[in-house]
């Protein structure tokens, strides 16, 4: 984890301490072990959650290209929003943070996988003063604990948040792609930017020519693939057919993305488990 995740960390145990909490008081958990869903790009690595629907959000590592996760991109992952599960929503992790202390409220970040508008953007802000206003006790404690954020990281409260999101982070990642993906999140050059690239066009539900694909996979780029392994991600295909797991993992390792490999593998065993506890439940209940 980069140094600001480690500050977080230890300010949320001097919090504690005074009886207030990044948790509680802006539903910002900071998360310690591996935490994905079958959402999550296999690229991002994630760091903290808003304890509700699984909103989760994560730095993008570009496959790995990424080697200062200071500076990298901060996804937010809400695997409710079907069809908008993904956004990139900050440039980097401190102007996250700031983010949150505008909002004071971590889940109501993932409202920006859904949003494009300013007014929709407006809105949600109207939205929560009118909350703070109602809740006097929730606006003192939250207000407390941005404050010691500020203090912490010397973070600023970002006065235009559409603008932030949709005229500056959206744009700056814009121009780095050289692939654009199902996800919003694209693919930036990783080889020869004058190579010629190839996009498999894929949906939800379709069924998947495995040795069309072993195919496209020994002739085309680097960023093709990855911009495969982006969009059978999005779709489910990948978590949904094993063949085809198997392929795109034999594939990543061919590549050298052994940590996006054992992501893959550790949100499978997520599953399982998860998938084993409720089967236990179902039983008892019965």
């Amino acid at each position: 984890m980069p140094p600001t995740v480690e500050k977080l960390k230890k300010l949320e145990m001097d919090l504690e301490k005074e009886g207030y909490s990044l948790d509680r008081d802006l539903g910002f958990i900071l998360q310690s072990d591996f935490f994905a869903y079958d959402a999550t790009p296999y690229d991002v690595i994630t760091f903290a959650s808003a304890g509700c629907d699984g909103i989760h959000f994560g730095l993008l590592t570009d496959f790995g290209t990424v080697s200062d996760l200071e500076i990298a991109f901060v996804v937010c992952i809400s695997p409710m929003d079907f069809g908008s599960q993904i956004k990139i929503v900050a440039r980097n992790l401190r102007e996250f943070i700031s983010l949150i202390c505008t909002l004071k409220d971590a889940a109501s970040v993932s409202n920006f996988n859904c949003f494009n508008e300013e007014e929709e953007y407006l809105r949600l802000l109207k939205e929560l003063k009118q909350e703070e206003s109602e809740n006097e006790e929730y606006a003192e404690r939250a207000n407390y604990v941005v404050e010691k954020i500020k203090a912490t990281l010397d973070c600023e409260i970002i006065e235009d948040i559409y603008q932030y999101v949709e005229r500056k982070v959206i744009p700056e990642r814009e121009q780095q792609i050289i692939l654009p993906t199902l996800d919003g999140i694209g693919i930036i050059a990783m080889e020869n930017v004058n190579s010629k690239h190839t996009i498999y066009k894929l949906e939800e539900d379709i069924n998947i020519n495995l040795s069309e694909v072993k195919s496209f996979f020994n002739h085309e780029s680097t960023e093709s693939k990855l911009a495969f392994i982006r969009d059978a991600q999005f779709t489910f295909l990948i978590s949904n057919g094993i063949e085809l797991k198997e392929l795109v993992m034999n594939e990543m390792t061919k590549l050298g993305l052994n940590d996006e490999v054992d992501r893959l593998r550790n949100i499978d065993q997520i599953d399982t488990l998860e998938s084993e506890s409720f089967s236990t439940s179902a039983f008892l209940e019965l």
